[in-house]
């Protein structure tokens, strides 16, 4: 079977309000910061987070659409990668100013 093939926007083309806006999500921003952490793709499967996989599909569906990410399918498993290089060529520091952040609020408190 062959792979599916995602639609993922030109790295040229993405805009920085849609990345801020994808990251601004707190799962979504989390799901970055599992991406980060590790070389290379993770099968969809391997992200460990307690929420629905139709849930996942969309938060990564909108990762993907804002060009933060880049997901490939072969047969029936799924595999995600964070397009760092691609990110840092077209917004220099943005991701690892992100990925360094933590989040200041937490529930409406400030987090320690």
């Amino acid at each position: 079977m062959a792979p599916r093939e995602h639609t993922h926007p030109a790295v040229e083309d993405v805009e920085l309000v849609t990345v801020l806006s994808a990251l601004a999500e707190p799962t979504r921003l989390r799901i970055v910061r599992m991406l980060a952490a590790m070389e290379g793709e993770r099968a969809w499967k391997d992200i460990d987070l307690p929420i629905a996989q139709s849930t996942l599909s969309h938060h990564l569906k909108i990762l993907r659409n804002a060009g933060v990410v880049q997901s490939r399918t072969e047969g029936t498993r799924c595999f995600v990668s964070l397009r760092e290089e691609e990110l840092e060529g077209r917004f220099p520091g943005l991701l690892e100013c992100v990925l360094a952040c933590r989040d200041a609020w937490n529930g409406g408190h400030q987090a320690p």
